[in-house]
């Protein structure tokens, strides 16, 4: 009867008696993944993918956008401004102070251009809007409206960008 209380902890002990410890660099490996792990937890940051989409504040149309994830660096983009594009941009669903994009864009009869801006402060996910503005100005922003609603941070008629934020 005892023999039979005891029979999970003797199978227990006999497979452990089995194991081998580790080996000085099979315990390297394992830290090292172990670390990797956490790094990898600690800066996980949800995205959800969102269209891109382009307004044009200058004096000549705007014939083509793109915008690079700084991270991943993989450009999206499309030809002028006016319509959207699912592009499947990965914006994370929460904003934090330093998120950078890279804009290009390329007014009519004259050559592409290029910068590095802030995303302005969103507090919901929606579409990622480039505006861009005389004086090679751009400022990019998230929003469920699109410029000219209510509701959207950049007024279509705006000929001067906000002060674009850190």
């Amino acid at each position: 009867m005892k023999l039979k209380q005891f029979a999970p902890l003797l199978v227990l002990l006999a497979l452990t008696a089995c194991a081998t410890p580790l080996t000085p660099e099979q315990q390297a490996k394992a830290d090292r993944m172990a670390a990797l792990s956490k790094k990898i937890d600690d800066n996980y940051v949800p995205v959800s993918y969102v269209s891109i989409s382009c307004s044009g504040h200058t004096d000549v149309p705007v014939t083509g956008y793109s915008v690079r994830d700084l991270i991943s660096t993989q450009e999206y983009g499309s030809g002028g401004c006016g319509g959207t594009v699912a592009a499947g941009y990965p914006l994370p669903k929460q904003w934090r102070p330093g998120m950078k994009v890279k804009v290009s864009w390329k007014l009519d009869a004259q050559p592409w251009r290029e910068t590095t801006t802030n995303i302005m402060r969103y507090d919901k996910v929606g579409t990622l809007f480039v505006h861009v503005f005389n004086d090679n100005q751009v400022r990019v922003v998230v929003s469920n409206t699109y410029p000219g609603g209510a509701g959207h941070p950049i007024p279509r008629e705006s000929k001067t960008p906000p002060p674009e934020e850190q």
